[in-house]
């Protein structure tokens, strides 16, 4: 398969990409139709733009791997303007994503064998996903809980999306933290689902360090190819020696 392709052929990135392009549309339709209030719309813009960031970062390692670059560009600008953020209209271009993205999962045969074949690249885009969704409903969740709370040191959509930064990767500087017990049993799950999420990002560390590569695997394969043709060679000499000495015995006979 070409490399231009790797876009367009059905990966666990893309069903990543379809994923995210749903909770796109959801987050602008909300901000666009929905009467929100301020916090909540600086959530949801502050999600809209994590999900852009991640749609430019897996567009452009798409055309650095991609050996025609401009027909890429040609093929795929739409994705781009599409992940512009801070446009908010533009992201209803992701359609035209989803619409890709359905296609090719409907020409897929086996959606199971295909995550478990690529199985780094499954893990990458689980580790994505999950960081989004911990993200978006971590800050969400904990400002609905503790925004009401005088008390409360989180009041506003930057503090907790911060908040939910920190916590997931378990760093925990102390300048944001919960006062309800609500908010506390909050923040004690997503405690427990970064220290999750952190050891999927050491294991694929360690799967891509570990793992061999695709040409030391050709050349494991060339070695045990190159070992079985100088078996089969020695098979033959050996067969050939039997039917001299047979031969010769034969002859030893009639003599």
């Amino acid at each position: 398969m070409n490399k231009d392709d790797n876009k367009d052929s059905t990966k666990p990135m893309s069903l990543l990409s379809l994923i995210l392009s749903f909770m796109a549309l959801f987050v602008i339709s909300s901000l666009l139709f929905l009467p929100v209030d301020h916090e909540t719309r600086q959530v949801l813009i502050g999600l809209d733009f994590l999900i852009c960031s991640v749609f430019i970062i897996q567009l452009t390692i798409d055309m650095i791997r991609a050996t025609d670059r401009v027909q890429f560009l040609k093929k795929h600008w739409i994705d781009y303007v599409a992940s512009i953020p801070l446009i908010e209209p533009l992201r209803y271009a992701r359609i035209f994503q989803i619409l890709r993205v359905i296609l090719l999962l409907r020409s897929s045969q086996n959606i199971a064998a295909l995550l478990t074949r690529n199985r780094t690249e499954t893990t990458l885009a689980s580790i994505i996903l999950l960081m989004v969704v911990l993200m978006a409903v971590g800050s969400s969740v904990m400002l609905f809980l503790e925004g009401p709370n005088p008390e409360s040191n989180i009041d506003n959509a930057g503090d907790a999306m911060w908040w939910a930064l920190v916590t997931i990767s378990t760093v925990g500087y102390g300048d944001h933290y919960p006062v309800t017990d609500s908010g506390k049993l909050l923040a004690a799950g997503l405690i427990v689902s970064g220290v999750g999420l952190f050891g999927m990002i050491s294991g694929l560390i360690t799967s891509l360090i570990t793992s061999p590569t695709k040409q030391q695997e050709s050349r494991s394969e060339n070695k045990e190819r190159l070992l079985i043709e100088i078996t089969q060679h020695q098979t033959k000499i050996i067969q050939r020696l039997e039917a001299i000495e047979d031969r010769l015995e034969q002859l030893e006979k009639k003599t």
